[in-house]
């Protein structure tokens, strides 16, 4: 599972779009509803207990199913919307006072020191990052509502991804010129670095020390 779910989970923009073109959301919406279904079948498979948000999400597949039939459209548009909003309430609920800016805690476990110049530039990053997917939340929902299906299928599902992969390796550059002296590491090592951190951890963070 370790190895499959992650694969489901990032073809299933493709997967979506080809069954848009096609006419064939039922098939992208099945592939959603076997995804979602997986985490709890390979628990039962290891003849292990299914934690809740294995079974929630099972519940979300079977709901899913019922409901595809006449409400398709509605179902693959709120699941880009849903996801940027959550991702636009991670990073900005992070910079209220007193909390840590959520780059900043991803900077603390992927450094063992912290000087002042990093903390600064990585609370602009996050709120750089809150900008940037507060602007997606509102242009796929505008997509959402006036555009068609087939616009609003490239936008979210190809173009977006595109913009999301540029937005990643801009603030890296802007991060290289402004940390240089602070940065050792190339962009495959800074993805490598990412790659191993618990993200468990991240909201656990605390302080950060100079």
């Amino acid at each position: 599972m370790l190895v499959l779910l992650p694969l489901l989970i990032f073809t299933y923009p493709l997967v979506l779009h080809l069954g848009v073109y096609f006419g064939h959301v039922e098939l992208a919406l099945v592939y959603l509803g076997i995804m979602l279904t997986l985490p709890f079948l390979f628990a039962l498979l290891r003849q292990k207990k299914p934690v809740a948000w294995q079974i929630i999400t099972a519940g979300l597949a079977f709901i899913l199913l019922l409901l595809e039939k006449e409400n398709y459209q509605l179902i693959i548009k709120l699941i880009p919307l849903s996801v940027n909003s959550l991702l636009l309430w991670l990073f900005a609920s992070t910079l209220g006072k007193d909390r840590i800016p959520l780059i900043t805690r991803f900077a603390s476990l992927m450094r063992k020191d912290m000087p002042p110049a990093v903390i600064i530039y990585t609370r602009w990053a996050t709120v750089a990052w809150s900008a940037y997917f507060l602007l997606m939340t509102i242009l796929l929902f505008l997509f959402s509502v006036y555009a068609s299906l087939e616009a609003w299928s490239f936008f979210s599902n190809i173009l977006s991804y595109f913009l999301l992969a540029m937005m990643f390796l801009a603030e890296f550059t802007v991060r290289r010129i402004f940390l240089r002296k602070y940065m050792n590491y190339s962009f495959t090592e800074f993805i490598q670095r990412l790659r191993h951190i618990d993200f468990r951890s991240v909201y656990k963070s605390t302080s950060i020390k100079p």
